[in-house]
């Protein structure tokens, strides 16, 4: 798998901002969600545990990583769960984009996790997602 993120500081000052990378669709938006889950915590200290089973459909490619992401954050702001692990499939047909797969992870533990910020929304600001030479690349902006 060659999925990536690096966070952009410069970005804004309220904000946190990452580009993710991907050689498919689903590691691109694998890395999208390790990179906004670990603004939240630490990911090497998320075990495993518990599984969610996620689809999503859009218009777009912009509009299911926004819906992704934003259900990611749903899930932690409900259920306190938080997720390192991804197993998905995305596709592109007939100008649908759809998403389906399973996240895992565990509920937040105040205890054992470290806490990082936390993210209240993901933002269409200066968001995009281009393919080049086979790589896909995003970026996404979060309000925190």
């Amino acid at each position: 798998m060659s999925h990536s993120f690096e966070y952009l500081p410069e970005i804004a000052i309220a904000d946190a901002a990452f580009v993710a990378r991907g050689s498919s669709l689903a590691e691109l938006f694998t890395a999208a969600a390790l990179a906004t889950t670990g603004i939240m915590v630490e990911l090497e200290d998320i075990r495993q545990t518990a599984e969610r089973q996620i689809s999503l459909d859009a218009d777009s490619r912009e509009d299911l990583l926004y819906q992704w992401l934003s259900e990611l954050l749903y899930i932690k702001d409900v259920e306190y769960l938080v997720f390192r692990g991804f197993d998905l499939a995305v596709a592109e047909d007939s100008g649908r984009c759809r998403l389906s797969g399973t996240a895992f992870g565990e509920r937040i533990d105040q205890q054992r996790h470290r806490l990082g910020q936390d993210v209240k929304a993901v933002t269409y600001h200066l968001f995009e997602i281009k393919q080049d030479s086979g790589e896909f690349t995003a970026r996404v902006v979060l309000d925190i």
